[in-house]
């Protein structure tokens, strides 16, 4: 009772006033707070909620097809949908573009990314009436022509593949190794040709070119034939060591690995044969340094980069999944741990 009949002169009068005070005001500044962050969280909410209705989409379209919104605009909305993989919603703009009368020019550059489009997706069949279509209105159209080739890889068509290499040909555009890649699928896949007649057909594309190179290796591993010296000898096994590395060591007589100086030091560095002690290749002497102390823990991964684009992937193309050029590939050699160690429970 004392302390409510404190006078407001007394000294602790006031203290007890400037706690209270402070009560209040963290009190009140708490629970603002958290209004402030329910309102904040409902808005966005709102905001996200009105950006991903399926109807602002058609709202956009319909300003497509009015003119309303800018051709330049619409294509940039359409490459972004695309890159982000909603290729229906790329293709619909691109549609709904072609509504509008364009001029030829307009209308090639646009049924070219609609083609590309198309292809992205998945829709083979529709991609090449597409691309076609754009070649009515222009027919030295590079990209359309490259982009029907690969069509016709996937279909196995490799005949309408040789034919649009005619035209991009009679462009002036170098199409040789493309060619020799193209004859060599159609060799492979042909089911009516024995595999002997195949192997000495790949042959006479030319041994020296890297494509028929290991388009041979790669049958012979798999159809368990076996490689004459006469063939073994127009190699490059520095563009096949990715192959070498995951082949065995009895798909070669083992007199000419003796002979092969990379031959002899790739399957020392694996273990299968003690013909090598050290190599210029970098990764394969530090892994025949290792096996002299008997340490097995490194082993070889490879990479492959594309000369034309720089992208780098984890498995060999003979086609560039990015800028879909033929015969653009490096191999690059890296030194890794084992995955799998002798002796590991793993």
């Amino acid at each position: 009772m004392d302390l409510l009949s404190l006078d407001y002169r007394d000294p602790i009068y006031g203290v007890i006033v400037l706690i209270v005070l402070v009560m209040i005001i963290s009190f009140s500044t708490y629970w603002w707070g958290i209004f402030k962050s329910k309102e904040e969280e409902t808005n966005i909410k709102k905001f996200v909620k009105k950006f991903d209705q399926y109807d602002s989409f058609n709202d956009y379209k319909t300003l497509i097809v009015k003119k309303d919104l800018p051709t330049e605009s619409a294509i940039l909305m359409a490459l972004t949908f695309e890159k982000s993989g909603e290729y229906e919603k790329a293709i619909e703009i691109y549609l709904a573009l072609l509504k509008n009368m364009l001029g030829p020019q307009k209308r090639k550059d646009l049924l070219t990314l609609l083609g590309k489009t198309y292809y992205k997706a998945g829709f083979l069949k529709k991609s090449e009436d597409t691309l076609l279509t754009s070649l009515k209105l222009y027919p030295k159209n590079e990209e359309a022509l490259t982009y029907l080739s690969v069509i016709y890889e996937i279909l196995r068509e490799y005949d309408k593949a040789l034919e649009v290499l005619d035209t991009l040909e009679a462009m002036g555009i170098n199409v040789g190794e493309k060619r020799i890649y193209f004859q060599a699928l159609k060799i492979i896949h042909d089911k009516k040709m024995p595999d002997e007649q195949k192997l000495q057909t790949l042959k006479s594309l030319g041994l020296d070119k890297r494509i028929v190179q290991r388009k041979i290796f790669e049958f012979v591993k798999s159809h368990q034939l076996s490689f004459d010296e006469e063939m073994l000898q127009h190699f490059n096994f520095k563009n096949l060591i990715d192959l070498l590395w995951m082949s065995d060591y009895h798909i070669f007589d083992p007199k000419y690995v003796e002979k092969n100086r990379l031959l002899a030091e790739v399957f020392s560095a694996k273990g299968d044969v003690q013909l090598a002690k050290e190599s210029d290749v970098f990764e394969l002497n530090v892994l025949l340094k290792l096996r002299s102390i008997h340490e097995e823990s490194a082993d070889l991964s490879f990479s492959y980069l594309c000369d034309n684009c720089k992208h780098v992937f984890p498995i060999y193309f003979y086609r560039c999944p990015k800028c879909q050029q033929i015969d653009t590939t490096d191999i690059e050699t890296n030194l890794i741990k084992r995955n799998y160690e002798t002796g590991s429970f793993i």
